[in-house]
């Protein structure tokens, strides 16, 4: 049967284009000195480079592997939209972010089909490949902060990433794909479609280490399991606030991996973000 990789890397490509709240730059800080209600905004704009692989099957002609590598999500990008904030009462939080994305045609690779116990067979070459991505990624994340001072703060947080996504292949080799063995055909054009649900608890550290006059390195990092045998990401930057608003530039990293007959085998997406962080 066939196994398609790849599409994932699209899905990572389309969620750095929109605007976004992220970990390390919707934050509030703790504040020994007025410890009520305060909230935090972040629009963001994310843009990295993708790369994955899913797999379509199983199915009656082969599991198809396809591979995509995404260097310019914002031709590929047809909608975006997202939400994100982060809610404190002294030293607890509550942190979601929520990301829908319509990613359209991407150049993709169908490298192989797998033939159940017949094995696996490298496929022809591709003439033209093309892959199509729908996805939501939602984090919720409660979180409560270990140390403050005036050197910043360090937070942990606990939660789940739910990434759901839907995805479409458009493939036309040189020629099908036979397996030696039994004889079954891959066609050599035609559509896979699949979609799938991954939900994943994490947990991580978040904070912020203050620079003075106004600069901090924010930072977050969380590692998680369960649909997948494992997700993480990393992210750090410079921010500068003064007020109620403040700017944040850095590096955001995001990986999924699986499986199995799981859609999305791989996904590694990162690049650098820009963010405007309101508070409130």
């Amino acid at each position: 049967m066939p196994e398609p990789k790849s599409l994932a890397a699209a899905l990572a490509a389309l969620m750095g284009v929109a605007l976004m709240s992220s970990a390390a730059t919707a934050q509030t800080v703790p504040n020994a000195n007025d410890p009520g209600w305060r909230f935090s905004l972040t629009p963001y704009l994310w843009l990295p480079n993708l790369s994955g692989d899913l797999r379509y099957g199983p199915r009656e002609q082969g599991t198809a592997n396809v591979h995509v590598n995404s260097n310019n999500i914002i031709d590929a990008l047809k909608f975006g939209l997202t939400f994100g904030a982060e809610a404190r009462y002294g030293r607890f939080t509550l942190a979601t972010d929520l990301l829908y994305l319509d990613l359209g045609n991407s150049s993709s690779e169908v490298r192989s089909v797998d033939f159940g116990r017949a094995g696996r067979v490298q496929a022809t070459a591709n003439l033209n490949t093309q892959s199509a991505l729908t996805n939501t990624l939602w984090t919720l994340a409660p979180g409560y902060t270990l140390l403050e001072g005036a050197w910043g703060n360090v937070d942990i947080q606990a939660g789940f990433r739910l990434l759901a996504a839907s995805a479409r292949t458009n493939f036309q080799l040189a020629t099908d794909v036979t397996s030696p063995r039994t004889g079954e055909t891959f066609a050599r054009i035609g559509r896979i479609t699949g979609s799938q649900q991954i939900w994943d608890g994490i947990i991580g550290l978040r904070g912020r280490f203050d620079l003075g006059s106004g600069f901090y390195i924010p930072y977050a990092a969380d590692v998680g399991t369960g649909t997948s045998n494992l997700t993480w990401q990393i992210q750090g930057g410079l921010g500068y606030s003064t007020g109620w608003a403040g700017v944040v530039a850095g590096y955001r990293y995001l990986s999924y991996s699986q499986g199995g007959n799981a859609l999305i085998q791989e996904l590694n997406m990162g690049g650098p973000f820009i963010a405007l962080n309101m508070k409130f």
